[in-house]
């Protein structure tokens, strides 16, 4: 059951909608919403740098204004939390808090069922355009559920479930099992994509997919089909079944890999986290 939901806040356009779809789920569980506004003071630090005792004092000074710069930031985005909660009736609360980003997303993961948080988030408030990589560490270092929702907001009754019977696809699964954050009353497609082309390729992927359906069908989950991947790149097979079917919601399993450039990712849950056209359900 859902009773706390976080949403992380970003200038982004993206943090409406997570906050729409925070919303939803909160009137659905009767549960309190949690909006984050972060001053992220370690990036503030890394783009000042290290240098002398003149630079050292610059820096303080610019340390200061780019402080100051975040805060108000923050405190609109706090502002356009608290009107939209507010319209809705919805309980909730606000913090703000300054320091690493996925740090402090991770720590108040801790407290809570849910985080709800955009695809492109940044959140180092002064260069929006700046890529944090905090997406990447929160998934691989947090303790609750993740909602990644892109620029659009979707009902949740059609959701494609790719399954490869690794350990953290079962944790996404049963994470959703377990939330039932959408209902039963739902149309699943069970995807995996096949090691090779070889029937005994086939049959192992085959029968990962009715393990996968037969705990789905034990929990009470009635429409579900299963589809079979021709062997290829996961994450493009994956995607290229996302843009055929146009699912309103995908469970992935985060593979905390840190072998990916930049990303604390496996290869495909990184590719479909930048190419996704759909919100991502995900689970540490």
């Amino acid at each position: 059951m859902i009773k706390r939901i976080l949403i992380a806040l970003d200038p982004d356009e993206d943090t409406p909608v997570a906050t729409r779809y925070a919303i939803r789920l909160a009137r659905r569980f009767d549960a309190s919403l949690t909006g984050l506004a972060m001053v992220d003071t370690s990036n503030i630090e890394t783009v000042i740098g290290v240098g002398g005792y003149g630079t050292e004092i610059y820096g303080r000074q610019i340390w200061t204004e780019m402080t100051a710069e975040s805060r108000k930031v923050a405190e609109k985005l706090l502002q356009s939390f608290q009107r939209s909660v507010q319209k809705e009736g919805v309980r909730y609360r606000e913090i703000k808090k300054q320091g690493a980003s996925y740090d402090l997303i991770i720590e108040e993961m801790k407290y809570h069922d849910m985080l709800v948080l955009g695809r492109d988030s940044h959140f180092f408030y002064n260069q929006p355009e700046k890529d944090t990589g905090t997406l990447a560490k929160v998934v691989k270092g947090g303790v609750a559920p993740t909602l990644v929702v892109t620029e659009e907001y979707r009902d949740v009754e059609q959701i494609m479930i790719a399954f490869d019977g690794s350990a953290p696809a079962a944790r996404t699964l049963k994470s959703f099992v377990h939330l039932l954050p959408y209902g039963k009353d739902l149309d699943i497609e069970l995807v995996a994509v096949t090691e090779g082309s070889s029937e005994h390729h086939k049959n192992s992927s085959e029968t990962l997919l009715k393990q996968a359906e037969y705990y789905l069908k034990e929990h009470h989950f009635s429409y579900i089909t299963r589809t079979l991947l021709e062997k290829g790149n996961p994450g493009q097979r994956i995607l290229d079944q996302q843009l055929k079917k146009n699912p309103d919601l995908l469970l992935l399993g985060a593979h905390s890999v840190s072998a990916i450039r930049r990303a604390a990712f496996g290869s495909t849950t990184h590719f479909m986290i930048t190419h996704t056209q759909g919100p991502l359900f995900l689970s540490p």
